[in-house]
């Protein structure tokens, strides 16, 4: 059980966590100024959230080797905080998530 809140608190900062909330937040913002309804802005803030989950999580996967190489501080997935299979099925799940 400590290992899996370890293993998520780790995955949680590899996914860029600043931009992405700050991403999330603006478009949930857009949506309810636009005048949505609180489904439609739930749905849209659930999709922009996988999406930047996704892209954080592939970014750091695609990096980890050279991040490694270099032993680029702060870096969960390069200093093995967060096994690259966890961090390919995260992000195929948040990417299928989005998709939805």
């Amino acid at each position: 059980m400590q290992q899996a809140v370890r293993t998520s608190g780790a995955l949680a900062l590899a996914c860029h966590p600043a931009p992405a909330l700050t991403v999330t937040a603006l478009a949930a913002a857009l949506a309810a100024a636009a005048g949505r309804t609180p489904a439609a802005i739930a749905g849209l803030t659930a999709a922009v959230l996988c999406g930047q989950l996704s892209v954080g999580w592939l970014n750091d996967l695609v990096d980890a080797d050279r991040d490694a190489a270099v032993g680029r501080a702060g870096k969960p997935i390069a200093d093995g905080r967060v096994p690259r299979r966890t961090a390919a099925i995260a992000t195929a799940l948040a990417a299928a998530a989005r998709s939805r």
